[in-house]
């Protein structure tokens, strides 16, 4: 399958929440989410309460490659999620969406803040 990269962020903070919903009606869609080639969230129903999930990212490894894969469609195709990402007090908000073709990455960059 092919990433298609949705967004590039860029966070000041080592902190980054995740926040994934269903995007839209609730059909039973399950995802699995990957954090830079790690699995992070395996086979998750999505609903219209979140999967949470917290990343630290470090200078060691400041860029984060998040890619949603599709485990199944739901009852309406395509596998639709909406991304709440909370980093550094900003809240930004992601549409990603997702099918048997193709997944959905988008990619956080830690950059720390001047010394």
């Amino acid at each position: 399958r092919s990433n298609n990269l949705v967004k590039t962020l860029t966070t000041s903070s080592p902190d980054i929440k995740i926040e994934l919903f269903d995007n839209g009606d609730i059909d039973g869609d399950t995802i699995t989410v990957y954090d830079n080639n790690r699995v992070i969230a395996y086979r998750q129903g999505l609903t219209s309460k979140p999967i949470t999930l917290y990343v630290k990212a470090s200078e060691f490894e400041p860029v984060h490659e998040f890619v949603m894969v599709a485990n199944n469609l739901g009852s309406i195709p395509p596998n639709t999620a909406l991304m709440v990402v909370t980093s550094g007090g900003k809240r930004y908000e992601v549409f990603m969406s997702a099918d048997e073709k193709q997944n959905a990455k988008v990619v956080i960059r830690y950059v720390p803040p001047e010394k």
